[in-house]
């Protein structure tokens, strides 16, 4: 039961971030939103008031760490405590290594990864003096396995993984039993992030799909939730099969690479 519960979520101006806010105001939650996008934001706040519901909106840039801290207090200060943290925001440039620069590299980390240490450093204090909480990774599937295009992104969500993997052990390990994590890995999802890719085997999922599936695993305390499900059923092969075998099946079968190809994004560096 979230009901009276501060739920903040990082890029929740759009896409899975906004259906998350609706979803979560619904349930009668104390949504705080963060976007670098203010249009983004005034919009998810619209799309909140027409149902009856309020959010709090905060234009924040999480690359920054002293930002993220700023905003942070001033959560504290005027809503609460964070109950309930979903480091959702993320971004993607798309291009080969060779074709990258360094500054899209750079923002990729900064938004995609280091913004979850600033975020969880922030409300993990108060989570810890009260033993609950619950902390929500958003990574990709694109995190479990190496994808065309994504060097940067790929490498970061691997990181988001490794992150939360890791934080889940410490907490568990030093008696925090109550604060509970929650790791999503979706395959695609049709926001606009990754406009133009066209998967072969499986249709894009829909934004309100996948907010359905984190909300109903995160009241269930539910520790990994890949989307769609049947997907982790194959990443095993990763480590079972020849890699001569797993790139001709991802290459030939997949169409890894040619899914991508097609990328057009929303700008340089796109956000979801």
């Amino acid at each position: 039961d979230v009901s009276g519960q501060v739920v903040l979520i990082t890029g929740g101006g759009g896409g899975v971030g906004r259906q998350l806010a609706l979803n979560f105001a619904r349930l009668r939650a104390r949504v705080v939103i963060w976007d670098i996008n203010k249009d983004a934001l005034q919009g998810t706040v619209e799309a909140l008031e027409a149902e009856g519901y309020r959010c709090r909106a905060y234009l924040v840039d999480i690359s920054e760490r002293e930002r993220v801290y700023e905003a942070a207090k001033k959560v504290k200060q005027e809503v609460g405590n964070v109950q309930v943290l979903i480091n959702n925001a993320g971004i993607v440039a798309c291009r080969t290594l060779w074709d990258l620069t360094d500054k899209a590299i750079e923002s990729t980390y900064a938004v995609n990864i280091l913004s979850h240490y600033w975020t969880t450093r922030a409300f993990l204090p108060e989570m810890m003096n009260s033993n609950s909480g619950h902390i929500v990774t958003v990574g990709s599937v694109a995190g479990l396995l190496g994808t065309y295009g994504c060097t940067d992104y790929s490498a970061t969500k691997f990181a988001c993984v490794g992150f939360h993997e890791a934080l889940f052990t410490e907490l568990k390990t030093h008696g925090y039993d109550n604060i509970h994590m929650t790791l999503v890995c979706p395959y695609y999802i049709n926001t606009g992030m990754f406009a133009g890719c066209r998967p072969r085997l499986l249709p894009m999922l829909e934004p309100k799909h996948v907010a359905d599936s984190m909300v109903r695993s995160i009241l269930k305390n539910e520790v990994n939730c890949t989307l769609p499900d049947h997907v982790r059923m194959f990443l095993p092969l990763k480590c079972l099969l020849p890699a001569k075998m797993c790139w001709e099946l991802m290459y030939r079968v997949i169409k890894g690479p040619e899914t991508m190809m097609g990328f057009r994004g929303r700008g340089k560096a796109t956000a979801g």
